[in-house]
């Protein structure tokens, strides 16, 4: 059963496009213990019949295992987005509610016509000297998810010194408790920093370098570099 409507398939296909390069996805997913891999094997099964420009592969996890560990896919189901030369930028969880429209426009960015990030942004990006790893935890009924989402795909997809996870908070319980996930949007960069709801690109930029600068002991709220801004 098509999880995708006709009017929907539609829609897709002309949001697909504006794609004038190729866009390559990733899809980790195995047999066992993960109820949404079926799901998300079908909808992006779906979305490869759209558009001539998605190049996509499925893989499993488990009798892929040194490629799943080449691209540091360690929990399934994965996607992964890109211009087909790196692995940094990763959706976790299968792509539905808002989050599907998160998927939708991290292709478009990856494959579109236009760079989405602001020039302060890709300044601060140009002169990142140490690797940032930025998990955005999300819930398919979260209207204020896709902004955050989006944006961390974005930072990875520019910086090679970025790694982007968008992680559905309900599908992998342990992990939203290890970082005391109690509301989403919430961003975690290194394990340190963090921001609860959807800051706008010029704020995020500016508290992670004025965080970064400031090189905390412990755990911070990146929303403390924003008071003296």
């Amino acid at each position: 059963m098509a999880l995708l409507s006709e009017s929907d398939a539609h829609e897709v296909t002309k949001i697909f496009s504006i794609l004038v390069r190729d866009v390559y996805l990733k899809v980790y997913t195995q047999k066992l213990e993960c109820p949404s891999c079926h799901d998300t094997e079908t909808i992006l099964k779906e979305l490869d019949g759209l558009s001539d420009r998605l190049k996509i592969t499925f893989l499993n996890s488990q009798t892929n295992r040194e490629e799943a560990e080449k691209d540091g896919v360690d929990r399934t189901p994965a996607i992964i987005v890109s211009d087909g030369t790196h692995s940094r930028v990763k959706f976790y969880g299968a792509p539905s509610g808002y989050e599907f429209s998160s998927l939708l426009t991290t292709i478009i960015d990856t494959g579109g016509p236009e760079e989405p990030l602001t020039e302060d942004s890709i300044a601060f990006l140009k002169d990142l000297d140490e690797d940032l790893v930025m998990q955005v935890f999300v819930t398919p009924s979260c209207p204020h998810c896709p902004s955050s989402a989006v944006l961390a795909s974005r930072i990875a997809r520019y910086s090679t010194r970025v790694k982007s996870e968008v992680i559905e908070a309900n599908e992998f319980p342990q992990l939203s408790m290890k970082f005391r996930v109690q509301g989403v949007p919430r961003t975690v960069v290194n394990g340190k920093f963090y921001a609860e709801g959807a800051l706008p690109e010029s704020m995020m930029i500016k508290a992670l370098k004025q965080g970064l600068e400031a090189n905390p002991a412990g755990e911070t709220n990146l929303m403390d570099y924003l008071q003296n801004i």
